[in-house]
C-alpha cells in the first residue's frame, strides 16, 4: 500500500473515530472570559470537570481583551507558550481533574494589522474576514501559528484536551463584517473563483448595485444581477475554504479522539444587514467535511425571554443528517451577572429573578437533552452563576443531562422549517423583509405548541423526514426544474402540507417570472390572506404577507395536516422519543396531548408522576416554568 493511500486511510479513520466519539460522548462544560477560579471550583463540585477557555491574542467587540493573560503570539515566529501553560496550569490548580475544550484564537493580533498598515484591510480578520483570508501572507502566518500552538498543546496537555475549537472573524464566530468590500487580494480571489467555474470574468459589484435588487428591492434577477448572486456565494465560499484548510491542519496534528469544532452556519439567526454578507451561507460544505465534528452557537438572541423558545442558530436537522455534533452556548444573563450592557439584540433580556433563572436554565438544558447536544455555561465576564440556588440547579441538571443527552433520540417533530442558502443569495439583505424570512419564522414556530425541526432544502430526499407532515418554505425563491422534481417526489405526496410565502418559485435560476408563483403554489402572486388548496395527495398553502402567517395560523395548518399539538396554548415544546419539554412564562393547570398512549409520564426534575396509561393529561405549571417529561412505553 502506497504512503499516500495509507495517509488518506489514516485520516479518514481518524475522522470517523472522532465523529463517532463526539456522538457518543457529549460535553458539558464551564466557560468564562475571566479567570473565574471560584466559579470553576463550584462547577467542579457540581460534577462539571470540563472547562472551555480562550487563550486569546486579540480584543473583543468592546475593545476589551478576550483573555486576561499576556499575548502568546507577539511577532512573526515569536510564540510565548509559557503564557499558554500558565492558563492551563492555573485551572488545573483549582481542579486537578479538569479536561479542556481549547479555543484557538486565529484572529489577527493588533501588531499584525499595524505591521501591514498600508494594507490593513487585508490583515484584520476580526472586521474584514473575507479580505484577510484572501491574503496569502495572513493565511501563511496564521497557519504557522496554528501548527505551533497544536504541537505544543498536544505534547504537553494532549491527554487532558477533549476538543479544539477554531475561532476567527467577528466575535470569533467566523463572521465577516466587511459588508462585501474587496481589497486587492480578495478581488484576485474573486476572478479566480469565476474562472474555475467557467464564468465570465467581471469586476467586483459596486456597493450601489449590491444594496439594491431588481424585484421589489428584495429579490435579485439572475439575468441582470447574476454577478451579484455569484459574488455573494463566493464571499461565503472563500471563508469555508479557509475553515477547511485550518481544520485539515488540525485533524492531521491532533490525536483521533480529539473533537474539532467551530461557530458556524447561522442562517436562522443572521438577518437584516448580515444574512448574506457575514459569510455563513456555505455551511453545507462545512457540514460535509470529515475534519469537523461539531458546531457551536449561543441560543438565539431574538427569542430568549421568558415564554420564548430559544434555539440553535443553524439548521439543526441538517447537522444531524450530516452526523455532526452540536454545542449549545448558554450565555443568558442572570441577576448576578457582571457584564456590560451590549448593543446586541436580545442580549439585554436577562432573567430577572431566581424563578426566571430556574425556568430559563431548565429550558436551555432541556433543549440540549432533547437534541443530544453538548453545552457550556458561559460565565462571560463573571458572576452569572454566583447564586447558590443556580449552582444547585446546575448540579441536578448535570446528573439528568448525563442520563438523557448521551443518547441521540429521534426527533418527534412533524413540522419542518425549510431554509435555503441557494435562495438566500438572491436576497438584498438591506431590505427589512430579511428578518421575516428565517428569524421571525423560527420565532413563530417556537409558539407552535409542538416540536419542529429546521432543515436545508438540500436535505429533502436525503434526511429521514418520514414523520414530517407540514413543510414551511419562507424563501423558496430559487426553484430549478430539478428542485421542482424534489418537491413533487418528497413533499407533494402522502397527504403532506406545503406552506409557501412571498414570491415562492419566482426564479428558475435563469430569469424572474411572477407567474411561476401560481404554478408552484396554486395562487397568483400577492393573493391576500391565508390560502390553501387540496390536491389529490397533498395540500398547498400560500401566504404572501409574512405577517399573516401568525403562530395561531401555523397551529391551525399543522393540526389540519395531522400534526400533534402537545399544548392547547402557544408555547415552546421540544420533543424526542423519550423526552418532552414544555416552557411557559405564565403558569396554571394546562392540558397536554401526546402522540400516543404511554404507560407512565414522569417530570424528571421533580420526580413527580404526571400521568399513567395516558396520551392526555393535565399539569400544574408554575409562573414561569419548564417541565421536562420522560415517556415510558
Amino acid at each position: 500500500m502506497g504512503n499516500s493511500v495509507k495517509t488518506f486511510l489514516t485520516a479518514a479513520l481518524a475522522a470517523v473515530a472522532a465523529s463517532a466519539s463526539f456522538g457518543g460522548e457529549k460535553i458539558f462544560s464551564y466557560r468564562s472570559f475571566m479567570p473565574e477560579f471560584a466559579a470553576m471550583k463550584r462547577f467542579a463540585d457540581a460534577g462539571v470537570d470540563t472547562v472551555a477557555f480562550l487563550p486569546a491574542n486579540t480584543t473583543n467587540s468592546l475593545g476589551d481583551r478576550y483573555s486576561q493573560y499576556p499575548n502568546i503570539w507577539t511577532w512573526f515566529d515569536e510564540y510565548h507558550f509559557e503564557v499558554l501553560d500558565k492558563q492551563f496550569d492555573d485551572i488545573l490548580a483549582v481542579n486537578p481533574n479538569a479536561k479542556f475544550v481549547c479555543i484557538v484564537d486565529l484572529n489577527s493580533p493588533h501588531w499584525f494589522t499595524r505591521q501591514e498598515a498600508w494594507n490593513s484591510m487585508e490583515c484584520d480578520s476580526f472586521t474584514q474576514l473575507s479580505n484577510a483570508v484572501s491574503n496569502p501572507r495572513w493565511r501563511r502566518e496564521t497557519a504557522k501559528y496554528l501548527k505551533e500552538f497544536l504541537k505544543h498543546t498536544e505534547k504537553k496537555y494532549g491527554d487532558k484536551i477533549k476538543a479544539y475549537l477554531l475561532a476567527c472573524g467577528q466575535t470569533d464566530e467566523w463572521m465577516d463584517y466587511s459588508r462585501f468590500a474587496a481589497g486587492r487580494n480578495k478581488t484576485k480571489a474573486w476572478k479566480k473563483w469565476l474562472a474555475e467555474r467557467g464564468k465570465k470574468i467581471v469586476q467586483v459589484p459596486t456597493f450601489d448595485r449590491i444594496d439594491h435588487a431588481t424585484f421589489e428591492d428584495f429579490i435579485r434577477d439572475p439575468q441582470t444581477e447574476g454577478d451579484i448572486i455569484d459574488y455573494c456565494e463566493f464571499s461565503s465560499d472563500i471563508i469555508v475554504d479557509t475553515i477547511n484548510e485550518f481544520s485539515g491542519i488540525t485533524r492531521k496534528m491532533v490525536s483521533p479522539d480529539k473533537q474539532i469544532g467551530m461557530f458556524f452556519g447561522y442562517i436562522v439567526q443572521l438577518a437584516q444587514g448580515r444574512m448574506v454578507s457575514c459569510g455563513h451561507l456555505s455551511y453545507e460544505r462545512i457540514f460535509s467535511s470529515p475534519n469537523i465534528d461539531f458546531f457551536v452557537s449561543p441560543g438565539t438572541y431574538y427569542d430568549r425571554k421568558m415564554g420564548q423558545g430559544s434555539g440553535f442558530m443553524c439548521p439543526n436537522g441538517s447537522r444531524l443528517r450530516s452526523g455532526k455534533g452540536w454545542l449549545h452556548e448558554i450565555d443568558h444573563r442572570t441577576p448576578t451577572t457582571k457584564v456590560p450592557r451590549l448593543n446586541v439584540a436580545g442580549f439585554d433580556s436577562e432573567w430577572k429573578n431566581q424563578a426566571e433563572v430556574d425556568a430559563g436554565m431548565k429550558r436551555e438544558f432541556a433543549l440540549t437533552m432533547v437534541n443530544g447536544a453538548s453545552l457550556w455555561c458561559f460565565d462571560m465576564w463573571g458572576g452569572f452563576y454566583d447564586a447558590p440556588e443556580t449552582m444547585k440547579l446546575i448540579a441536578q441538571s448535570k446528573k439528568l443531562w448525563d442520563k438523557y443527552a448521551a443518547k441521540n433520540e429521534r426527533s418527534m417533530a412533524e413540522v419542518a422549517l425549510i431554509v435555503d442558502p441557494q435562495s438566500a443569495v438572491y436576497v438584498n439583505e438591506t431590505n427589512k423583509k430579511c428578518k421575516k424570512i428565517f428569524v421571525d419564522m423560527r420565532t413563530k414556530l417556537n409558539r407552535l405548541g409542538a416540536p419542529f425541526e429546521v432543515y436545508s432544502f438540500n436535505d429533502i430526499g436525503k434526511a429521514d423526514m418520514s414523520r414530517i407532515k407540514m413543510f414551511v418554505f419562507p424563501a423558496m425563491f430559487h426553484l430549478t426544474p430539478e428542485r421542482r422534481e424534489i418537491l413533487e417526489k418528497h413533499v407533494f405526496t402522502q397527504g403532506k402540507t406545503a406552506v409557501f410565502l412571498d414570491a415562492a418559485g419566482i426564479s428558475d435560476g435563469k430569469t424572474l417570472d411572477v407567474s411561476r408563483v401560481e404554478k408552484l403554489t396554486g395562487f397568483p402572486y400577492k393573493t391576500d390572506g391565508v390560502n390553501a388548496r387540496k390536491y389529490s395527495d397533498h395540500t398547498r398553502a400560500y401566504v404572501y404577507d409574512y405577517e399573516k402567517l401568525t403562530p395561531a395560523v401555523m397551529r391551525d395548518l399543522a393540526a389540519k395536516a395531522g400534526a400533534t399539538l402537545y399544548t392547547d396554548f402557544e408555547t415552546p415544546v421540544f420533543a424526542s422519543e423519550r423526552l418532552v419539554a414544555i416552557h411557559t412564562a405564565k403558569g396554571g393547570r394546562r392540558a397536554i396531548t401526546l402522540p400516543k398512549k404511554y404507560s407512565k409520564v414522569v417530570e424528571i426534575y421533580s420526580g413527580k408522576v404526571a400521568a399513567v396509561n395516558a396520551d392526555k393529561f393535565e399539569y400544574d405549571f408554575a409562573t414561569p416554568d419548564t417541565a421536562v417529561f420522560e415517556l415510558f412505553e
